[in-house]
């Protein structure tokens, strides 16, 4: 999925879009965990062919407890991944490359700054053609070839910044209902210990 292969790269982060393939790789990192935790505990011995074989475990009952514990944590990876393939198809939707909520910002962000440098760079020829020509009137300022072009270039790209904002605000709204994560997932997933029942009466001391 390219957004795991995103997060992988960026790091853990509270993005609203990465946040989900974080929590995959927070879970996958959990699991090994388990798994290294059963394997010393179980017991290998060679049988008659000289192959290896489980004989047993070491403390049973801290394995099925470790047993259960991986089961729910590759069922909740599996919700997880489950969300991002439906975020994945938003973005194949709306023909957009998979990208984190930070980047979509960010272009939205460029999108509207882009009149604006442009009317900045279009005011200072415009002061230069003055201070070159005092005598010069606006209808001479606005015909100017060079200002023209400048006022058409400004023109032409706002009219595709605004094509593509739409695209953009389009995209964040059908992202909204899936970025949620209204069962805590990702929360369950950077923070186990909130989510853990708390049994040991001294344990629920110390958190008051």
């Amino acid at each position: 999925m390219i957004l795991i292969e995103i997060a992988e790269k960026r790091g853990r982060m509270n993005d609203p879009v990465l946040k989900f393939p974080g929590a995959v790789l927070e879970l996958n990192q959990d699991i090994d965990d388990l798994q290294d935790q059963i394997k010393k505990l179980t017991k290998i011995e060679m049988n008659d062919d000289g192959l290896p074989v489980v004989s047993g475990f070491s403390d049973e009952q801290k394995v099925t407890r470790l047993q259960i514990e991986l089961n729910e944590t590759r069922s909740q990876r599996e919700s997880l991944l489950s969300i991002i393939a439906e975020i994945e198809k938003v973005f194949e939707e709306h023909k957009m490359q998979p990208c984190s909520m930070e980047t979509i910002e960010d272009r939205i962000k460029e999108i509207a700054q882009i009149g604006r440098d442009m009317q900045i760079r279009l005011n200072a020829v415009v002061v230069d053609l003055i201070v070159r020509n005092r005598a010069i009137t606006l209808p001479e300022i606005w015909s100017h070839p060079e200002i023209r072009a400048m006022e058409d270039s400004r023109a032409l790209a706002i009219r595709a910044g605004a094509g593509e904002l739409e695209s953009l605000q389009k995209l964040k709204s059908a992202l909204e209902p899936l970025l949620r994560d209204e069962n805590g997932l990702c929360d369950a997933a950077f923070y186990p210990h909130r989510y853990q029942p708390i049994a040991n009466p001294a344990q629920i001391s110390e958190m008051i």
